[in-house]
């Protein structure tokens, strides 16, 4: 956590509890390291926070494989479009939208680099952070049918609450 160490080091003193809440999140508690870290670059890069995401996406190379860091990059990527799309169709309640078609390519999300599991548990970080009901609860079915835990998906959601976290205090301005 080396170069995520450094930019948690010039987060305010408010911010103590995101460091330390870091360190723990990202050391794998039900999530392997390699899950861990490709949950956090999906979620830094879906904060578009620059430095955050430079920073993690350095660390995560050295821990999780280049499929794992592409797919994270893609869940990312596709889900800034579909939680946008798919929260404007619940919020709007209306079968105007919810019946039509939506006509987006979504074909990366069925040609994952690693597995279909991988991808889903990355796009659903970034379902939480984007508080899209429609795609949390798709992302968690899938996750769950491909082996995985509800453990492992609170985990991912804690992992991208704390990158949301940093996220918020560094753009804080400073006075």
């Amino acid at each position: 956590m080396e170069k995520l160490g450094a930019l948690l080091e010039q987060l305010p003193e408010e911010a103590k509890d995101l460091r330390l809440n870091a360190q723990k999140v990202l050391a794998g508690e039900s999530l392997s390291e390699e899950l861990a870290w490709g949950t956090a670059a999906a979620a830094a890069l879906f904060t578009r926070q620059r430095d955050l995401a430079s920073a993690v996406l350095v660390d995560a190379a050295s821990r999780a494989s280049e499929g794992i860091m592409a797919d994270a990059r893609a869940a990312a990527a596709l889900m800034g479009m579909n939680t946008m799309y798919y929260r404007f169709r619940h919020l709007m309640e209306s079968e105007h939208y919810n019946g039509r078609p939506a006509n987006l390519r979504m074909m990366r999300m069925k040609q994952p680099a690693t597995s279909a599991v991988n991808f889903e548990l990355f796009s659903l970080a970034c379902a939480a952070l984007a508080g899209c009901q429609l795609c949390l609860k798709a992302h968690e079915k899938a996750v769950l049918a491909g082996g995985l835990t509800h453990d492992n998906v609170h985990d991912a959601v804690r992992i991208a609450a704390v990158i949301h976290g940093i996220a918020v205090a560094l753009d804080m301005p400073k006075v």
